[in-house]
């Protein structure tokens, strides 16, 4: 089987890949909803179908795909993935850290942006639909992150944090910006394009911005790091950042009036000061040296 799909074009790998997102999806759908049959119609039957949810959506919809599509399709599928480590490991996650603190104050303005978009008139029953979802995502955030015991947290961060960078990251970086890169032989296209594709498929309109700047940075990260290790590093750190700061600091003041700052000059000046340190950043990354098959061109075709 790996010989015949090996010789696939890029393109029906990419069809195939989103079939098999469909596939994990229904199947998914249904352990759910099998699930959902064992549990209780309370809060902490809520709270149990959300992490049900999704760890079987990552596992199933999200990492199965991208992993089917590396074994049966390459010879080295780790190699592929860009799954081994690097002798500059070390340089890279403290640039890939510096970068995460630097990034925090443009994407936090972009965030704000979003939020206050409104649409045309003519929009105003699909504004509203949207806001509507967008009310019910954040109403499921906030029961998740509202624990406070230490193994709520620890599940957190296992399965928010952990569980989600990892899947994400496999398919979105290590299988779908390849894949992009090579039909579109653009790495900056496949960039953008992974990272627009990344933030359409969590279905939140407002938060669109700030999703789309977060899988772009971690595209680039995996585009000149060459190690998949780097971007899923990047993906915890942000969303454990937000797991920590919601069980140690949800009840502070300053954490609460933190969404609601003022765009005020100052405020401003640190975002373009933040991007423009992580521009920086980037250019003096150490670059990665182990490849596989989807990161083995030279350098200069990232460009």
């Amino acid at each position: 089987m790996r010989f015949l799909l090996s010789s696939l074009t890029t393109g029906t790998r990419l069809a195939l890949l989103f079939l098999l997102l469909l596939t994990g999806l229904i199947l998914a759908g249904a352990v759910i909803t099998l699930v959902g049959t064992m549990v209780t119609e309370d809060t902490e039957g809520t709270v149990t179908m959300i992490y049900a949810g999704t760890v079987v959506q990552s596992l199933l919809a999200i990492a199965a795909p991208a992993l089917l599509l590396a074994l049966f399709t390459e010879r080295d599928p780790l190699g592929y993935l860009c799954l081994r480590g690097d002798d500059k490991m070390g340089r890279m996650i403290l640039f890939t850290l510096a970068i995460f603190l630097f990034s925090y104050p443009i994407a936090s303005l972009l965030s704000r942006w979003n939020e206050q978009m409104v649409l045309p008139e003519a929009f105003r029953d699909l504004e509203t639909t949207m806001r509507t979802m967008e009310d019910a995502a954040m109403e499921t955030t906030a029961l998740i992150l509202s624990v406070d015991t230490i193994g709520g947290l620890l599940l957190n961060l296992l399965v928010v944090a952990l569980l989600a960078a990892v899947t994400e990251e496999l398919f979105f970086r290590g299988v779908l910006q390849q894949l992009l890169r090579e039909w579109f032989r653009s790495g900056h296209a496949a960039v953008w394009v992974a990272a627009a594709i990344f933030s359409l498929i969590h279905f939140q309109f407002y938060g669109f911005l700030p999703r789309m700047l977060l899988g772009a940075l971690l595209g680039y990260l995996f585009l000149y790091s060459r190690n998949l290790w780097i971007p899923i590093l990047f993906h915890f750190t942000n969303n454990a950042t937000v797991i920590l700061l919601h069980y140690f600091w949800s009840d502070a003041t300053w954490f609460r009036e933190l969404d609601e700052l003022p765009l005020t000059l100052p405020y401003l000046i640190a975002a373009l000061t933040g991007a423009l340190v992580t521009l920086l950043l980037f250019h003096l990354f150490p670059a990665g040296r182990s490849a596989g098959k989807g990161e083995a061109n030279k350098l200069s075709d990232n460009i």
